[in-house]
């Protein structure tokens, strides 16, 4: 199990789920480093979330994250 000290996050590798993502409303802070993620478009509807610091993308019409898995640490 991986937990994020920052944030609270945690990510269980035996079940492979995540715990403690933010909730998504129109504006949103990136799980994986903190900075805020840019919506696209850029009026509401907001469809897809990205991070520009670390390239995190939350897509709304799918409720998929990508890139959040890269910030887990390898098995051991």
């Amino acid at each position: 199990m991986h937990v994020c000290a920052t944030d609270g996050v945690v990510y269980d590798v035996r079940r492979t789920k995540w715990y403690g993502l933010p909730e998504i409303g129109e504006r949103l802070c990136c799980p994986a480093c903190g900075a805020k993620m840019e919506g696209e478009p850029k009026e509401p509807p907001v469809r897809v979330f990205v991070c520009y610091q670390c390239g995190t993308t939350y897509d709304r019409g799918r409720s998929t994250w990508y890139g959040i898995a890269y910030h887990v640490a390898p098995p051991a």
